[in-house]
C-alpha cells in the first residue's frame, strides 16, 4: 500500500506504472504524515503493519522476513519488532548505523525516542487503543509508543535492515525546536516523571546552543 500526500517528485507516475500491484491512497499533504498513516491502517488487514518513510528502503528482500521471524520466534510474544538502521546521505553513503537492544531501549523510552520506528513491524493489536495522534507533526510515532509503554513488548534484530535517507522531518535542524516542543507536549499529556522533564530541559538547552553557534558561524563567514 502507498499513501501519497500530494507529492510532486514523480511518485504518482511510479505508482501508476505499478498500479496492478499496488493499492494507492491519495492524501492531502497539509494533513501530515500521521493522518496518512491512520488512513492506511484503516485499510490494512494484515496482522503486522510497517511504515516506511519517503526515500527509506529495506536493506534486501529478506528484511521483512527477518523482522517477522524474530517476532514469531520470541518467547516474549512481542507486539513490536525493530532493527538497526543505516543512516545515509543524498549520495547513498552510509553515515552511521544506529539501534540498541530492547532491554536498553525499553528503559530509555520513558524520556526519549529510543527505538528505530522506520520500517519496524507493529502488531495490529497495538492499534486497538487508537492510531497515531495527527495533531503531532514530527513525533507522533514517539507519542504512539509512549502511550503504550507500560504494555509494550518488543524484539530487536541486530543488523541494519532499514536504510534511511537523512533529511526527514525528525532530522531537519530547522524543525529541531518544534520537535522538542512536541516532545514536551507528550510528557505533559502522559504525566512523565521528573527525570524525563529534566532530560527534556537539558536537550532543549543543547539544541538552542547548537542553533545559536550555527547562526554565529554563518554570520562570521
Amino acid at each position: 500500500m502507498v499513501v501519497d500526500g500530494s507529492s510532486t517528485d514523480g511518485t504518482l507516475e511510479i505508482m501508476e506504472r505499478y498500479r496492478p500491484r499496488l493499492f494507492a491512497v491519495l492524501n492531502d499533504a497539509n494533513l501530515g504524515v500521521y493522518d496518512a498513516w491512520n488512513r492506511a491502517i484503516g485499510l490494512c488487514h494484515s496482522p503486522w503493519i510497517a511504515f516506511l518513510g519517503c526515500d527509506d528502503r529495506y536493506s534486501d528482500k529478506w528484511a521483512l522476513a527477518k523482522l517477522l521471524g524474530a517476532a514469531q520466534n520470541s518467547c516474549d510474544q512481542p507486539v513490536f519488532a525493530y532493527s538497526k538502521v543505516s543512516h545515509r546521505n543524498a549520495n547513498d553513503r552510509e553515515l552511521a548505523v544506529v539501534g540498541q537492544p530492547w532491554q536498553i531501549a525499553r528503559k530509555q523510552l520513558t524520556f526519549r525516542m529510543s527505538v528505530n520506528h522506520g520500517g519496524a513491524l507493529h502488531s495490529r493489536e497495538l492499534f486497538n487503543a487508537g492510531g497515531f495522534d495527527a495533531s503531532f507533526r514530527i513525533v507522533g510515532d514517539y507519542e504512539f509508543l509512549y502511550r503504550q509503554r507500560d504494555r509494550l513488548t518488543a524484539v530487536f534484530v541486530d543488523e541494519p535492515l532499514v536504510l534511511a535517507r537523512l533529511g526527514g522531518l525528525s532530522t531537519r535542524s530547522d524543525l529541531a525546536i518544534t520537535q522538542k516542543l512536541e516532545v514536551k507536549r507528550i510528557f505533559k499529556m502522559h504525566r512523565a516523571g521528573i527525570f524525563a522533564n529534566l532530560y527534556w530541559y537539558l536537550g532543549m538547552s543543547a539544541t538552542l546552543a547548537s542553533l545559536a553557534l550555527a547562526r554565529i558561524r554563518n554570520l562570521t563567514r
